[in-house]
């Protein structure tokens, strides 16, 4: 029976304690009274979904006053049949508002639709007990739907609005539950979809989206579950690049309004439904080097977009201390360059422990971050460059920024990109970081450059006492011209780099 508080909880305007005593007079409908007030007080605890919760509290309350008029009226043939089923189908209803009433802040979220449809469940099954008994004198039958629409409409408003309010967030953020990372991936999918229905209007609550999903991707160190950032996840700033390569200008960026970013213009593409398709695929990948590294080696990347133009648009984070080159250059006195270059092998090593190709590794694709430790950057991109253009790798516009670290095989006709590929590489661009100046230095040219490696002709050893200092002893020396065999087979593998012995694993 209702409790002393009993008045907080109203049903067509009556408080428990008046809906008891509404039907105090027919003992037979007692036990169907005390289910509904279960309802009535249940409905308060709905995190979300509440209108409709309380529209569906409110036609329980109409099915048992029908009941009632019914057995006044003696309406139904059957009346103690028409009790008992309008007992059964309350019973359901109050069971499944208890769970959607249970489910905290986080699993409401997450499960609104489903509890949306649960509700729409339990209004056809009233309709089915006032049909089959005859119940109508109290119900407008075929009105209910459009109440439910309506409702369904301000409790989606509302959960936009939580969404984008910080304290909401923190809440569901502090909220533990035993299988929390799905929760999170299913959180982040609906503040995604969210933006992208206030992309146009309602800015605002836009900013309060982007800010809180942010705040969740932070805490719980997970990457969009949508890679196609389409719902204004990015902001470019400034018109003009500010930096550049064959294929691609690199703007600055805001994430989520929290982060800034480099944003990737690939000039060498068009952003048509067959290269969506290419990233879509592409963004597996991703995603499963961020779930092994987690960006200990390797920049991770976002997602992709269209900002402006023709071309499509790759995320990643701002790294402002540059790439390795423009770090050595200005710190070299501070740096263990041994440990610097194992670093590097390592976020390889990631890789190819994933049968994955890097396939342009040199030092400007090497970034690093905040603590000076070097990332790899744009792993696969030179793949996909390749794979939208058509042509080998030999015919494409990168080749000529490229060429001095490439393998020779990557120089015939349909251009072999390998792991054996990216040691050739890897043993290029240590060189380039432990003398600061680029391989075959002396070599104007890109492509005689690339010539002479197809040659078998290495670069000159590099003797200046500053070199040796950083590291580029016989030992290191040999294992650089060992990387440069022209059969790729004989090259070492990368956990000859990562082996070290000057390896330090506190830099790690």
């Amino acid at each position: 029976m209702p409790t002393e508080n009993a008045r907080m909880f109203v049903s067509l305007g009556k408080s428990m304690a008046q809906i008891a005593a509404q039907f105090a007079p027919v003992p037979a409908l007692l036990p169907l009274v005390d289910v509904l007030c279960g309802i009535i007080q249940l409905c308060e605890n709905v995190a979300h979904n509440r209108n409709a919760a309380r529209h569906l509290r409110d036609r329980c309350h109409t099915l048992v006053l029908a009941l009632r008029e019914s057995e006044e009226k003696a309406v139904s043939n059957n009346i103690t049949q028409a009790r008992n089923v309008v007992f059964d189908c309350l019973i359901d209803i109050q069971t499944k508002m208890s769970g959607w009433a249970n489910l905290g802040k986080l699993k409401s979220f997450v499960n609104q639709q489903d509890i949306a449809k649960d509700i729409e469940t339990c209004h056809n099954r009233i309709t089915d007990c006032v049909n089959t008994f005859q119940l109508t004198s109290q119900f407008e039958i075929h009105e209910w739907m459009s109440d439910f629409q309506a409702n369904q409409k301000l409790d989606h408003a509302q959960l936009l609005e939580s969404l984008s309010q910080i304290q909401e967030s923190q809440a569901v953020i502090e909220e533990k539950t035993t299988d929390t990372n799905k929760l999170v991936q299913q959180m982040m999918e609906m503040f995604q979809k969210a933006m992208g229905e206030n992309k146009q209007n309602a800015e605002k609550i836009h900013e309060g989206l982007s800010a809180n999903l942010y705040e969740f991707q932070s805490q719980f160190q997970e990457l969009l579950p949508d890679f196609h950032l389409q719902s204004g996840e990015v902001k470019k700033i400034g018109e003009y690049p500010v930096r550049g390569t064959a294929t691609m200008d690199i703007y600055e960026g805001l994430y989520l309004g929290r982060e800034k970013v480099a944003i990737k213009a690939i000039r060498s593409m068009k952003f048509d439904e067959q290269s969506k398709r290419r990233f879509t695929r592409e963004a597996k990948i991703w995603g499963r080097v961020w779930k092994r590294d987690r960006g200990r080696h390797i920049v991770p990347f976002y997602g992709f977009c269209q900002i402006e133009g023709p071309f499509p648009c790759m995320i990643s984070p701002w790294q402002r201390n540059g790439d390795a080159i423009t770090y050595v250059r200005a710190n070299d006195k501070l740096i263990d360059y041994i440990k610097f270059i194992v670093h590097i092998a390592q976020g390889v090593e990631v890789l190819h422990n994933m049968e994955l190709v890097h396939g342009d590794i040199r030092p400007i694709n090497i970034l690093v971050n905040d603590q000076g430790l070097p990332l790899l950057s744009d792993f696969g991109l030179s793949k996909i460059i390749q794979d939208a253009g058509g042509a080998p790798l030999t015919q494409s516009s990168m080749m000529a920024d490229s060429c001095r670290y490439f393998a020779p095989e990557a120089f015939v006709e349909d251009g072999i990109l390998s792991t054996a590929a990216d040691i050739y590489a890897l043993a290029m661009s240590i060189l380039e970081i432990m003398t600061h100046h680029q391989p075959y230095r002396n070599v104007r040219h890109h492509f005689e450059a690339g010539n002479r490696a197809n040659r078998g002709v290495h670069p000159d050893r590099p003797t200046l006492p500053e070199v040796v200092r950083r590291g580029l002893d016989d030992d290191l020396w040999a294992l650089l011209v060992s990387s440069w065999s022209l059969e790729s087979s004989k090259r070492p593998p990368i956990q000859t780099f990562t082996a070290l012995q000057s390896y330090n694993s506190s830099f790690s």
